[in-house]
């Protein structure tokens, strides 16, 4: 019997890394890992599983370190970040070097970037998971290398990397959310706490070219397995979910099954997801609410039509504006995520992204640098014409892009600016505090406001 740790590693500064993304927690957040979770639900055939994650204990590479040795694993699967490649990379030196008889596979968005490369510089790490919600990997932890699938490794020098045939389904069981911290999780917009994730799909079906999720195969779990897990989380105490989804409702008639399953086990929890404006037309927002949909982020990306044509958004900035005004009325709080920086940029298409937002007047925004992430059109287009620079990758605000218009100094002026706009408002201002319906709501804005003014959370 193995005993595998599920590993969130630590850090210099708060990182999120799952689901193939990575950034620097803005403020005080720190969302679950979702790869791990998806993994703690299949992992099957009598191993021990255990979990640690460093980031939510707010652990030192030393003290982290001294708790794997605790536990004493064979196998440890962790997660690696473009936002946090060095520290990650870092660590792991150190990690093997203490512990060189446990194999280590990585699972994130670095793992993308030239894998074969990443293994051959990097022998500390012995695979790179391709695909987590996939069960063909696991060959690999008994060694059966030829039968491994979804994870690419070096087997006696020689780069080993095969991916299974396309599925429309997938399943990963009930995920062990209890091995996790999971009352130390939070997003800057819940209501209340405890706070979980849940996903229901796996990659994304539209190809916006900024976007590294879709280029991942576009695969579902089963309504029922998801509804499962919502109603294990319920019991669990969780009191507000988000889904994972990188965008609720991309498949219109399985996402009205999951729905009205939801209603019809009366699960009676707020949620949030990821959206996408063309996809929430009027009957979908009210069955969204009538399951308890709270909150929805919409990719806006840009006030510039022709930026958002250029990186193959499929969306019109009026369809976006009714997309806002659709769940005002209908009494969905909103998020407006925005992207600045995008090869095209100007000091002219910034401004008029700034007064996107105002118009919008959402409940949130999120302003981000741009970044050029593995498999994407814009990875490849800025590789050509060599506006890649070395350093992290991080979209809250260090851009690994700089273009005859927008070097990295001008972006993450933009992103401030912005910010500051939006949030400075004394109108705004006002709304939000009037707007609050618990002390649990009170208090998580004003622990990320605090945090947000500090700079960021450090370990």
């Amino acid at each position: 019997m193995a005993k595998v740790l599920l590993l969130n590693p630590p850090g210099d500064r708060l990182y999120l890394r799952d689901s193939y993304c990575s950034k620097v927690s803005k403020a005080a957040y720190l969302t679950p890992p979702m790869d791990l979770l998806a993994i703690s639900g299949y992992l099957e055939g009598g191993h021990e599983i255990r979990a640690l994650d460093a980031m939510a204990g707010r652990l030192s590479f030393q003290a982290a370190l001294e708790r794997v040795a605790e536990i004493g694993p064979d196998l440890i699967v962790s997660l690696v970040g473009q936002a946090s490649l060095a520290n990650d990379l870092g660590f792991f030196a150190r990690l093997k070097a203490g512990f060189p008889r446990a194999r280590l596979i990585v699972s994130g968005d670095a793992g993308f970037d030239d894998t074969e490369k990443l293994l051959r510089e990097n022998r500390s790490i012995d695979a790179v998971l391709l695909d987590y919600v996939s069960r063909r990997w696991l060959p690999y932890m008994e060694k059966a290398y030829d039968k491994a699938a979804d994870i690419a490794f070096l087997d006696g020098g020689r780069y080993r990397a095969r991916r299974s045939a396309p599925a429309r389904e997938y399943s990963i069981g009930l995920p062990r959310h209890g091995l996790f911290p999971y009352r130390k999780y939070r997003m800057p917009f819940a209501r209340a706490l405890p706070y979980a994730g849940v996903a229901t799909d796996f990659g994304c079906p539209f190809k916006c070219g900024f976007c590294l999720t879709g280029r991942l195969p576009y695969k579902l779990r089963p309504v029922a397995e998801v509804v499962g897990e919502l109603e294990y989380l319920k019991k669990l105490g969780i009191r507000y979910f988000s889904f994972g989804d990188q965008t609720f409702g991309a498949d219109r008639q399985r996402t009205e099954n999951l729905l009205s399953a939801m209603i019809g086990k009366g699960l009676d929890l707020p949620w949030a997801c990821f959206a996408r404006a063309d996809l929430l037309d009027e009957p979908a927002v009210k069955l969204m609410r009538r399951a308890g949909c709270d909150l929805a982020m919409i990719g806006v990306e840009s006030g510039d039509q022709g930026l958002l044509d250029r990186y193959g958004k499929g969306l019109t900035i009026g369809r976006i504006r009714e997309a806002f005004a659709l769940c005002r009325r209908l009494g969905i709080r909103t998020v407006a995520t925005f992207i600045l920086g995008l090869p095209g940029e100007t000091e002219s298409s910034a401004e008029k992204t700034i007064r996107l937002a105002l118009e919008l007047d959402p409940d949130f925004a999120s302003f981000n640098a741009a970044v050029a992430k593995p498999l994407t059109p814009l990875a490849a287009e800025a590789r050509l014409r060599g506006w890649l620079r070395p350093g992290p990758a991080d979209q809250s605000g260090s851009s690994n892009l700089a273009t005859g218009n927008a070097g990295p100094e001008a972006v993450e002026a933009w992103v401030k600016k912005a910010a500051r706009r939006f949030y400075l408002r004394p109108g705004y201002l006002m709304r939000r505090l009037m707007s609050m319906s618990s002390f649990t709501e009170l208090g998580i804005n004003l622990a990320e406001a605090a945090a947000l003014l500090r700079g960021g959370t450090r370990p």
